[in-house]
């Protein structure tokens, strides 16, 4: 078993050998943090887009089942088609409003149906802009989600 020694100066304080290559070390870790830094606030930035995109193509996915939804059990005919296309907007709106920064402006939704009643079908297509917080320079500022569902008439 080894024994520490207790090595003092002359003048009776203790000597720490240690002390020149701590320093050197702090040195080297706030060099390594400045070269580690942007890579992280890079791929921190990249993660927060890429969830928003996803949390956004969830929402333009649900708003289309939504009016959809709303058009299967609710059938219209050349006269209150006006009021159903109004109706079945606001249920895609509702359902895409929970969005963060959304504007109802850039919200496309088309409505069509396929068919008559019993045996008809009916298709909304869903289609809204999403913006990327910092410009990557390698992928489009703003990309276009869209999605559509067809449901059969019910009633």
């Amino acid at each position: 078993m080894l024994k520490s020694r207790n090595l003092r100066s002359r003048n009776g304080r203790q000597r720490n050998h240690k002390a020149p290559a701590a320093q050197k070390r702090c040195g080297a870790a706030a060099v390594e943090f400045a070269v580690v830094l942007p890579v992280l606030v890079v791929m921190l930035a990249g993660t927060a887009d890429y969830g928003r995109f996803a949390s956004t193509a969830v929402a333009v996915c649900n708003a289309s089942r939504a009016g959809a939804g709303y058009g299967c059990i609710h059938p219209w005919d050349s006269y209150t088609s006006q009021s159903f296309m109004t109706t079945c907007k606001a249920k895609v709106e509702e359902e895409f409003s929970a969005v963060p920064g959304f504007n109802a402006q850039n919200l496309s939704v088309q409505i069509t149906s396929e068919g008559e009643w019993p045996h008809g079908r009916v298709r909304v297509v869903v289609s809204y802009p999403f913006r990327t917080v910092v410009n990557w320079g390698f992928i489009p500022n703003s990309i276009p989600i869209s999605r559509t569902t067809v449901l059969p008439m019910v009633r």
